[in-house]
C-alpha cells in the first residue's frame, strides 16, 4: 500500500507536536505494510501510483492539496490537530452566521470554516482524543462513520532516559520542569512562573522566550522568583532533554488546552510525576495518572504541583503509556483505518 504523506509547510520552523506526529507516524507506519511517500510542492503527484493521501493538519496551507487530491479521486485521510475551548454549540452558531453573510458577498472566512470543509472532504478524520471528535461530529457536523480516534504517541526511548548527564551539567534534581513552547502563549508557562517563588523545589524551564512583551514579562518574573532556571530550547533527540526529564520530580503542562501534550508523556515514560491542564483531551491518557489544574488559575496549579511533589513514585503511569501510547501501536492503529478505507 503506497501512502502519501502531506503536512503544512510551517512545521520546518516549529518544532513542536504536529511535527513529531508526522515524522513518526511515517517512520513507524512501515511495519505494518505501507509504504509512505512524503510529498513536497514540487512533487508530481500523478506519477506516485497513491493509493491513499494522509493529511496532517486541518490548516488554510492543506486546503489547495486536499482539493487536488480529491480531484485525483484519492481517498484522503485527515489528522486535523485541532482543539478549541469554544463549546460545539458556539462553534455550530458561528458557521451558520458565515454562511448566511457569505451570501451578502463577505467572502471572509474563519479558522472553524477552513477546518469544516477540510474534514468534510475527508473519507477518514483521525482526531487524537475524544474531546477533538466530539467538536469535530458535533461543531462541523461530521458523520461519526468518517471519524475513528487515533492517539499521540511517545518514542520508548525516553523510558531508558538517566538523570546524571542534566546533574552533571546544572547541579540540579528533583526539580519541576516544563519543557516546551515556552513563549507560546497557549502554553501558560507565566502562570508556573507566577506560582514558582511559593515551591519548596527548584524549576527548570526548558524553551525559548520571544523578543516580545510577553516574553519579556516572562523573564523578569523568572530572575524575581530566584528558584528558576531557564534553559534554551534543546532539540528533540537532545540526550540531555531526556536526562533533564529523569531527574525532574515533577512535569508541568499548565497550558490553555493540549491534544495531549506529547512531552508530557515522554516526561513520564523518564519517570517524573505529571501535572497537566485539564482542558483539551489530557484525560483520555492522564486520568488517574496525573495531577490535573485548571489553566486560569494560579491558585490550581500551584497546589497540583505541590500535590504531585508529595507522592510517591510509581512506575503506574510509564506501563500505562507502553502499553497503549506508542508510536508503534499509533502506526498500528493508522494503517489498520486506512485499509479499512480501502476496503
Amino acid at each position: 500500500m503506497k501512502v502519501g504523506y502531506v503536512s503544512p509547510m510551517s512545521i520546518a520552523a516549529v518544532n513542536g507536536g504536529l511535527r513529531t506526529q508526522a515524522l513518526m507516524t511515517t517512520k513507524h507506519i512501515t511495519s505494518f505494510g505501507v509504504e509512505p511517500k512524503l510529498i513536497s510542492p514540487w512533487d508530481d503527484m500523478k506519477a506516485m501510483n497513491l493509493d491513499l493521501v494522509h493529511v496532517f493538519g486541518a490548516s488554510i496551507e492543506n486546503v489547495g492539496i486536499v482539493d487536488q487530491v480529491k480531484a485525483m479521486g484519492l481517498p484522503l485521510a485527515l489528522s486535523p490537530v485541532f482543539f478549541s475551548n469554544r463549546k460545539a454549540a458556539f462553534i455550530k452558531r458561528a458557521l451558520k452566521m458565515e454562511r448566511l453573510s457569505s451570501a451578502f458577498g463577505s467572502g471572509i472566512r474563519s479558522d472553524f470554516s477552513v477546518k469544516t470543509e477540510l474534514c468534510s472532504k475527508s473519507d477518514l478524520v483521525l482526531p487524537n482524543t475524544s474531546a477533538e471528535a466530539d467538536l469535530i461530529r458535533d461543531g462541523f457536523s461530521i458523520p461519526e462513520s468518517q471519524i475513528q480516534i487515533i492517539p499521540n504517541g511517545v518514542e520508548q526511548k525516553f523510558a531508558e532516559a538517566r538523570p546524571q548527564l542534566f546533574i552533571d551539567t546544572y547541579g540540579l534534581k528533583d526539580f519541576v520542569l516544563f519543557a516546551g513552547q515556552a513563549g507560546a502563549k497557549r502554553k501558560n508557562v507565566i502562570k508556573l512562573l507566577e506560582v514558582a517563588p511559593d515551591l519548596d523545589a527548584p524549576v527548570v524551564i526548558i524553551g525559548s522566550f520571544y523578543k516580545d512583551e510577553y516574553g519579556e514579562k516572562c523573564r523578569i518574573l523568572a530572575a524575581e522568583a530566584g528558584n528558576v532556571t531557564l534553559i534554551e530550547t534543546l532539540d528533540h533527540d537532545s540526550e540531555l532533554l531526556a536526562s533533564a526529564y529523569a531527574a525532574s520530580s515533577v512535569f508541568v503542562l499548565p497550558s490553555q488546552f493540549e491534544t495531549p501534550g506529547i512531552a508530557a508523556m515522554e516526561a513520564a515514560l523518564a519517570g517524573s510525576r505529571i501535572v497537566i491542564t485539564e482542558k483539551g483531551g489530557t484525560k483520555d491518557y492522564f486520568d488517574g495518572y496525573a495531577e490535573f489544574v485548571n489553566p486560569d488559575s494560579s491558585k490550581s496549579i500551584l497546589n497540583g504541583i505541590k500535590e504531585a511533589l508529595k507522592r510517591e513514585s510509581s512506575d503506574i503511569l510509564k506501563n500505562h503509556i507502553l502499553e497503549n501510547y506508542t508510536w508503534q501501536r499509533v502506526a498500528e492503529l493508522t494503517a489498520n483505518q486506512y485499509k479499512r478505507v480501502l476496503e
